[in-house]
């Protein structure tokens, strides 16, 4: 039986106690080490992996199209003592710090349906016994924040009308809609204002608002896309002849945990998003109005967004009840006679042992992320029914 029981990679953030960095950013940590019994090291490893992938299957032949993109491969010793004496540890908790630079030429991280971009740090812990073995990893994300063009401060305005076969005669759907800016940062609210107007002998049954993200995957000289709805606002209320609707002031939240447009520094992967205004209308018909949407950072340059966020306890749950240690003096020693200039090289892994209590949420990776709303003073949201 190990004596290692439990081994923990806890990230620290300066701004949040979420594990979310942008490119160029200093990675800090410490790996966790829990004993049951007294046990000698000889070393530490830590490893940053950022990798992406593609696959789905070409519907042409039933081949299956892949590829596969590496960001980060690197590996550093926080604790090496293979030349001098094994390191000692007591029973009960004992932590090792580290710090990690994130390169500049990082593409964002993302889950879609035919592909994603992923970073993990493992750590890998080498006991005197061949048993006192374990190895446990981490996901964190990486946001990029491309610098939005001042232009998508100005308002954009769609408008459209179609003409609708119902009560044996021809009439006509109309609507305007305008968007108060053409692009947004994660996490904030784009207000919208819009007015509809049925003179047609159909009912119009639901309007509905949704940022999509189009996503274009490329391998094998094959290329496939998939469109999904990252975030919408529906109203449902049947609008009759000779009725509008009107929007006033109405929110559409962007997600906190979305990529920027165009996906740089990724060449399997392509991002893009529309802004889609949808009327449905009974019998099957529809009015649809679309736009080209940027995700981005601030005109000014990347900054944080003026949300309140809340902080996700489940994504953090790891990081809880675990005491600071006061450092030990051999491990001291130890560090202060590292080799700062080591390079990252590759590491032999072994089976990958977590606690049966650790919770993993990465927010990235689980559905329904929690839209935070901006702090911003607005009139209140309406949505009301008008006589034309």
């Amino acid at each position: 039986m190990s004596a290692v029981e439990e081994l923990t990679v806890v990230l620290e953030h300066d701004i949040d106690e979420q594990y979310q960095y942008q490119p160029g950013e200093l990675l800090r940590g410490r790996i966790v080490v829990k004993t049951v019994r007294p046990t000698a090291l000889r070393s530490i490893t830590i490893r940053v992996v950022g990798e992406g992938t593609v696959s789905w299957k070409d519907v042409g032949d039933a081949s299956i199209c892949q590829a596969q993109e590496t960001y980060i491969d690197a590996s550093k010793m926080v604790l090496d003592t293979r030349q001098t004496q094994p390191l000692t540890l007591d029973p009960g908790l004992h932590q090792f710090p580290f710090e990690y630079q994130v390169p500049e030429n990082l593409p964002s991280s993302y889950i879609g349906k035919y592909g994603n971009v992923t970073y993990t740090i493992r750590a890998t812990v080498a006991g005197v016994k061949a048993a006192d073995a374990a190895i446990t990893s981490e996901p964190f994300l990486v946001l990029r924040r491309w610098p939005l063009p001042p232009s998508v401060e100005e308002p954009r305005v769609l408008e459209q009308e179609k003409r609708v076969w119902g009560a044996c005669t021809f009439g006509k759907i109309s609507a305007r809609l305008t968007l108060e800016k053409q692009g947004g940062v994660p996490a904030e609210d784009v207000f919208m204002h819009a007015e509809i107007k049925n003179r047609s002998g159909r009912t119009i049954t639901a309007m509905q608002a949704s940022l999509i993200m189009v996503s274009v995957y490329h391998a094998r000289n094959q290329t496939t896309s998939f469109r999904q709805v990252v975030s919408k606002k529906r109203d449902e209320f049947d609008v009759e002849y000779n009725q509008g609707r009107r929007w006033n002031y109405v929110r559409l939240p962007l997600p906190p945990y979305i990529p920027e447009s165009h996906l740089d520094y990724c060449d399997i992967i392509e991002i893009d998003y529309i802004f889609q205004f949808r009327v449905e209308v009974s019998g099957g018909s529809e009015l649809k109005m679309e736009c080209p949407f940027l995700i981005g950072a601030h005109p000014q340059g990347p900054e944080v967004p003026k949300v309140s966020h809340a902080v996700n306890s489940q994504w953090t749950i790891r990081a809880s009840g675990l005491p600071m240690l006061p450092g030990n003096n051999e491990l001291q020693q130890q560090q202060q006679h590292a080799d700062p200039h080591q390079d990252w090289g590759l590491v032999s892994g072994v089976p990958e042992m977590r606690g049966e209590k650790v919770v993993v949420n990465n927010p990235l990776f689980r559905q329904g992320s929690i839209m935070t709303k901006g702090v911003k003073v607005v009139p209140d949201e309406l949505m009301e029914n008008t006589r034309l």
